[in-house]
Parts: C-alpha cells; structure tokens; sequence
C-alpha cells in the first residue's frame, strides 16, 4: 500500500499530439513528421493521422513537419494541413500559429497550419513547457528552483 510520499502530485512526462491532414492532388504529399529528432512518421501520407508522443517535463520542444518531393508541375495543389498541435491538452492551432516558422523552397514567410510548398514547419519551445506557456499567455514567469 503507497504511503503519502508514495503519491506523486506532478505528472513528469508532458503528451504531445499532433493531427495531420493530407490534401492530395495527383499524388499523396510525402511527410516526415519529428518531435525532439524522433522521427515520428516518414512516407506519403494517404489518410488523417493522429500522433502521440511524450518527453520529459523539463525538455525543451523542437516539432517539425517537413513536406518533401512535391512535383509543382504535376501536382500544385498537394499539400498538408496541421489541423491540431496539442501540449497537455493546450491547443496551438489556430491561435499560436505565429510562433511557429515554415520555411519553403517558395520563399513564403508567413504563419500557417497548411503547408503547400516542399519545406519545414518548425514550432521551437526553448524552455520547459509550463515556463512557455504562462509567457505567451501573459500570466507572467515561472520561478525556476
């Protein structure tokens, strides 16, 4: 039987999910999908796929999704769309989509969940999640031990 010390009051792992959605042309869009350089998917993309990962609490997050091997001439309108990104059920798409970058062979620069050109989709989190998220939300900074 757990004691009182036994009981751990804080979760030590955070959940990751993502939701990716292809939109096929001619071909399927070809993704490779990386939490923290796992390689969490690599390959053409036929139907909606939901991932889960976990890391540890205090890491940093390094998310991307890569489009590869798009033929613009063939296939224009190929692409994915990254319906869901959640961290400990916090959603960040749409909202915090801005944090994000996607760099492309287009040279396109803006904040999107729909990625139409070969490149990455990059979502960097250089601190513990919780210390990010009470920033970017405006509740003001964590104390570090």
């Amino acid at each position: 039987m757990k004691n009182f010390y036994d009981l751990q009051d804080i979760k030590k792992q955070i959940n990751i999910s993502l939701t990716i959605v292809p939109v096929i042309d001619i071909q399927m869009p070809n993704v490779k999908i990386e939490v923290n350089n796992n390689i969490l998917y690599n390959g053409n993309l036929e139907n909606k796929l939901i991932l889960k990962h976990q890391i540890n609490l205090l890491e940093t997050i390094d998310i991307k999704l890569e489009l590869l091997n798009k033929n613009y001439k063939h296939s224009k309108n190929t692409a994915i769309t990254i319906e869901s990104v959640k961290i400990n059920s916090f959603e960040l798409i749409p909202h915090w989509t801005q944090l994000a970058t996607y760099k492309n062979d287009q040279n396109v620069a803006q904040p999107t969940n729909y990625l139409g050109f070969n490149g990455i989709w990059n979502l960097k989190i250089n601190e513990p999640f919780y210390r990010w998220r009470h920033k970017i939300t405006g509740q003001g900074w964590l104390l570090e031990p």
